[in-house]
């Protein structure tokens, strides 16, 4: 969820059951969205006990997968209700003019865009299913136009994505099942600590105050995000940073070559561009892949023409959008920049992201550090792309 968030604060260990407002008190979005995912804790928890993890209603079970019939539509995914892990998805049945049902076809996926030919039979078709954080450059319609402009809340939407895999004959079980389920969602997807750089302290300091060096020494209070661009083992796997958890994103109006033309460059200095910062283009099929972004960087900047030139690395093939583009395109800016490693600065990796080291203390900004812990032996860490972990920091407690 790359909003602009105070932070998240729900914890199903703490076994909260609801959020009580209090008079006269100031109100946070954190508590509100607490308070929306206790219940969506329960209600999902209550259905995969009474559902199980995957199924559909009794006598009409939605997604029914039958031979595509005429044209190329690979094979037709029948309408209804299912539930998976307690998510309901749902296919709803649409009309033609004489109100029959028009088949939904396996390329015809509205939230699977550029869906991958069909291997040759035999193959498993299964149910993909996940949470996708939506603005009001996805969704316009979100935003009152009645206030002039300003966004307010965003939404997350569940997509489903019926998929196929070659070499998968027969309905797997058991723990064919079990296996398969881990090789798309690895349990082990690695560990992170985060903390404040300790600096080395001499004789004359007191030695029960702690140094003031050693704390967060930014002069405003973030929520960073730490994302996985690159999937793999630690040494191949590469992540990036913001400290707006990766909410300052720049609606794209046009993209032709190495230019593009913005909607705005944001509202001030802090949430606009520089020149060498890092962005990805976000559209909506790369997206709905699970696909990483290409990483860019800004070489120059047009603030009269909301115009940015990007330096966009050799065998990157960049989309071309225009306003008539359908893909609500935009520029997402990260933090992270490539900095001494010698000082305790992570590498900078060939896709413009930095290099996953485990067992070793890593310096993002300000005195935050993060330390991804390694494995147990024979069980390496499986990062994947679009993982993520939230650092709160405070300027008040440091």
């Amino acid at each position: 969820m790359k909003g602009d968030f105070t932070r998240d604060t729900f914890d199903p260990g703490k076994h909260f059951r609801r959020v009580l407002m209090q008079q006269g008190r100031v109100q946070l979005d954190a508590d509100w969205n607490e308070q929306a995912a206790i219940l969506l804790h329960y209600l999902q928890s209550l259905a995969v006990d009474l559902i199980g993890p995957h199924a559909g209603p009794h006598g009409e079970v939605g997604f029914k997968i039958q031979p595509g019939g005429s044209g190329d539509k690979g094979f037709v995914i029948g309408p209804g209700r299912y539930y998976v892990q307690g998510i309901l998805c749902e296919n709803e049945a649409k009309l033609d003019a004489n109100h029959q049902p028009i088949p939904l076809g396996y390329y015809d996926q509205a939230d699977y865009q550029g869906a991958p030919k069909l291997p040759d039979p035999p193959y498993l078709v299964y149910l993909d299913v996940w949470e996708r954080h939506l603005t009001y450059i996805q969704e316009p319609e979100i935003r009152e136009v009645a206030l002039g402009g300003p966004d307010t809340a965003t939404r997350a939407k569940i997509v489903w994505q019926v998929k196929a895999m070659a070499g998968v004959g027969g309905c797997p079980e058991g723990d064919k099942w079990t296996s398969l389920v881990n090789q798309w969602q690895p349990q082990n997807r690695g560990m992170l600590k985060a903390g404040t750089k300790d600096f080395e302290v001499d004789d004359s300091t007191e030695p029960c105050n702690v140094p003031p060096e050693s704390k967060y020494r930014g002069a405003e209070n973030q929520l960073y995000r730490v994302e996985i661009h690159t999937g793999g083992p630690a040494g191949k796997a590469t992540f990036k940073w913001s400290r707006e958890n990766g909410s300052v994103v720049f609606p794209i109006l046009k993209l032709g070559g190495e230019d593009a033309t913005l909607e705005h460059l944001g509202r001030d200095e802090r949430f606009s561009l520089h020149e060498g910062d890092w962005v990805e283009i976000v559209g909506d099929g790369i997206t709905l892949r699970g696909e990483a972004h290409p990483l860019l960087q800004v070489k120059s900047i047009d603030r009269d023409r909301l115009t940015v030139t990007l330096e966009v690395p050799a065998g990157v093939n960049l989309p071309v959008y225009d306003e008539t583009s359908t893909s609500h395109p935009l520029l997402r800016r990260w933090d992270h920049k490539g900095l001494d490693p010698t000082l305790g600065y992570p590498k900078m990796a060939d896709d413009g992201a930095l290099v996953l080291e485990e067992d070793n203390w890593l310096l993002l900004e300000d005195g935050i550090q993060i330390y991804f812990e390694s494995a147990a032996e024979g069980k390496p860490h499986s990062y994947l792309t679009g993982d993520y972990w939230l650092i709160p920091a405070r300027t008040d407690t440091g």
